[in-house]
């Protein structure tokens, strides 16, 4: 089963597969988290930015 994760964006709450995130990137300071899929969309989280990209390094396996 694939994994997915909700995050707040601009359109509202939204789901990621997180088997099509490409990257992701912290912006403004740690304000904003975008996060690139394979299909060439772009989201922008705009809450719980550190406990995403804590999710992410840890899927990711980042160190």
């Amino acid at each position: 089963m694939t994994s997915w994760i909700k995050a707040m964006t601009e359109g509202g709450m939204t789901r990621i597969k997180l088997d099509a995130i490409c990257a992701y990137q912290e912006t403004g300071g740690g304000s904003k988290l975008l996060v690139y899929t394979k299909d060439n969309s772009l989201f922008e989280i705009l809450e719980d930015i550190e406990a995403m990209i804590s999710k992410l390094d840890s899927e990711f396996n980042v160190n």
